[in-house]
């Protein structure tokens, strides 16, 4: 490999004694790694120059961005360090709205993604209320409802409703996201010619430090997250504490 500029599929996958398990695409990704040396300068007292005479290296530091372009919710859940639960579809009955509801009030939903929506008022013999007279589905994939005229009818209000499978993501329940990072880059300059698989140990994840809900542009999660020494791969020279390049024709 001459000239490069390299580009290529990234690959996340748990690390199980310093071997990746089944490995997951996360899309459309940009991936940047920083390292750096830390040493310790001597310099020398008898010239007067102070010249450096002698470096120690005292460790090395290695660091990593991740750009998700893919706003998959596997990938939120690392930029949001937490864990991805999956909901099946179903249905609520009785669900009771908040008391005192006044035109122009907007309710979130238990669920999201609802459909057949029926609302009730609590009367000894309830009143079904009437959408676009009473309330509207302000957002029926957000499960949003507004308030049009409650004025006649007994509150609190309940809602049934069926909602569709979904993910959620609990914010910040993981105090350590680690994976094991394997790209697999050509080589741009001459395409499938030359081909690179990286593969580093321990990429443990920071929480990002933005998400932007209102962008003008597009949008990427970017991440950032230190490289961690791997154990059981550090004693085998080729396969080094951090990662290893694997370079197919080099030979």
């Amino acid at each position: 490999m001459k000239d490069f500029s390299l580009q290529g599929k990234v690959f996340l996958a748990e690390n199980v004694n310093g071997k990746p398990r089944s490995a997951r695409w996360v899309g459309d990704a940009l991936l940047k790694t920083q390292f750096t040396a830390n040493e310790e300068k001597r310099q020398e007292s008898y010239s007067g120059q102070r010249r450096t005479s002698a470096t120690l290296q005292t460790g090395v530091e290695a660091n990593f961005t991740l750009t998700f372009n893919y706003g998959e919710p596997e990938n939120f859940a690392i930029g949001l360090g937490g864990t991805v639960n999956t909901v099946a579809s179903g249905s609520v009955t009785g669900e009771v709205l908040p008391a005192d509801l006044v035109a122009g009030n907007f309710v979130a939903l238990d669920e999201v993604d609802i459909s057949n929506a029926v609302l009730e008022d609590s009367a000894t013999t309830p009143v079904t209320l009437t959408e676009g007279t009473h309330y509207r589905i302000e957002n029926a994939k957000g499960g949003m409802i507004e308030i049009l005229d409650p004025a006649a009818l007994t509150q609190p209000f309940s809602a049934a409703y069926d909602y569709g499978a979904r993910k959620d993501i609990a914010i910040a329940t993981e105090t350590s996201i680690e994976r094991y990072l394997i790209v697999v880059a050509q080589n741009t300059v001459r395409g499938a010619k030359d081909l690179t698989r990286v593969e580093l140990y321990r990429a443990k994840f920071n929480m990002t430090n933005e998400i932007d809900f209102h962008a003008t542009t597009m949008s990427g999660l970017e991440v950032s997250g230190t490289l961690l020494n791997d154990s059981h791969n550090e004693v085998d020279p080729e396969l080094g504490g951090y990662g290893r390049m694997l370079m197919p024709g080099a030979a």
